[in-house]
């Protein structure tokens, strides 16, 4: 088959980003040309994925912008047997929306916003604007043949605000390669992350994955790192420069400072998540998570918040555990506690690990190619009919 891959970014960094290139990566294995439409590329993308760079539009314009090149761009390298849309695109065969619904997003946003006014600006933003006009295009019926939500929280959020086909509106997790993120790392990562953190050997380390701390509730677990004594935090990810310093400022001033460590983004998550005992993604608002799988598969037990996609693939009390009020920090403190004891913590990371074996590469390669089979089917068909039509005409 003859694919179209879109997105802005073709790059390795990122949970979309690396999810879009591993399915390249696994579709030209498997034989099938991979084209990559995008407007920047990182030097590292694989080699037999085609990347076709579009103009990097400015900020202001970015979103509708390149959803306008990115259609023109299918007009002049196609045709495709399948285009596979993963960001603020219009059309496509195939959309996995990994964010959810624009507006359940504003309804979090409105409301996690210090001031009112300033989260009103934000949500008539130019780029918000665009942003739902092209979701309203993207969802109206004849513009996707297929729709692909990363979970159940964002098909519910779908089917209410659109007049989709349920059973065009199918859920497929995200994988993860269990191969990169396995507990076979451990041995060597554990003392070795310790050492460089300045930590005891048997110190209980906690990981928090994420890009926007307040969103993900770094917060909530800053406060319940203060109800856990002995416990360590490894913060993995950035935010900008204010939000940054406020974590640490926060804290400090909650006693904790010194248990904390920022490691900011790293290109090695897989050794440090190896490293850790439990991963606590207590997210206020999240269509998944890809951490959270990432953890599973590198055998640790995950507390993760009823709000995010990803307490979907948790198993309650034998994987981990799912809290309904992540701001609660009483609440995450009570839920992490159990995966202290290193028996029954390591009894369910195993079981967790064997989770995460059913979100790898291998079952979610059969599950895009069984959808882009149904794809190539259904055009043949619409081909055979117009060609029927033409023929009865004359």
């Amino acid at each position: 088959m003859r694919v179209a891959l879109l997105h802005p970014r073709a790059a390795l960094v990122g949970g979309v980003e690396r999810q879009i290139h591993d399915l390249g990566v696994r579709l030209a294995d498997a034989g099938h040309e991979v084209h990559w439409i995008c407007a920047t590329r990182d030097a590292r993308v694989d080699a037999r994925i085609r990347c076709h760079r579009m103009l990097e539009p400015p900020r202001f314009l970015r979103v509708w912008l390149f959803d306008r090149l990115a259609r023109r761009a299918l007009v002049r390298l196609g045709p495709f047997d399948v285009v596979h849309g993963f960001g603020k695109t219009s059309h496509q065969d195939v959309y996995r929306d990994g964010s959810g619904c624009l507006a359940d997003f504003q309804a979090y946003a409105f409301e996690s916003q210090g001031s009112r006014w300033r989260a009103a600006l934000r949500l008539r933003s130019p780029q918000a604007l665009a942003a739902l006009r092209i979701e309203r295009e993207r969802y109206r019926p004849g513009s996707c043949r297929f729709v692909l939500p990363i979970s159940a929280l964002v098909r519910e959020q779908i089917l209410c605000r659109y007049d989709l086909a349920p059973e065009r509106v199918r859920v497929l997790h995200p994988a993860v390669d269990t191969a990169r993120f396995s507990p076979r790392l451990a041995p060597a990562a554990r003392p070795a992350v310790r050492a460089e953190l300045g930590m005891a050997a048997a110190a209980p380390l906690l990981a928090f994955v994420g890009s926007d701390f307040r969103r993900k509730g770094l917060p909530a677990l800053l406060a319940a790192l203060r109800l856990l004594p002995g416990a360590h935090a490894l913060v993995l990810g950035g935010d900008r420069p204010a939000r940054m310093r406020r974590g640490r400022e926060l804290a400090g001033e909650l006693g904790v400072g010194d248990r904390v460590h920022f490691a900011g983004v790293r290109p090695d998550p897989e050794r440090l998540l190896a490293a850790a005992d439990c991963l606590v993604f207590p997210s206020r608002f999240d269509a998944f998570g890809n951490a959270v799988l990432e953890a599973m598969a590198s055998g640790l037990p995950v507390v993760v918040s009823r709000r995010a996609g990803s307490a979907e693939v948790v198993i309650p009390g034998r994987t981990g555990a799912v809290v309904d009020a992540p701001e609660d920090a009483a609440a995450l403190a009570t839920a992490i506690r159990p995966f202290l004891d290193p028996a029954l913590r390591a009894e369910a990371g195993r079981l967790a690990r064997r989770e995460a074996e059913k979100h790898g590469w291998e079952p979610q390669l059969e599950s895009v190619l069984a959808i882009y089979r149904e794809v190539v089917e259904q055009k043949r068909r619409e081909a055979a009919l117009t060609r029927s039509g033409s023929d009865g005409d004359r």
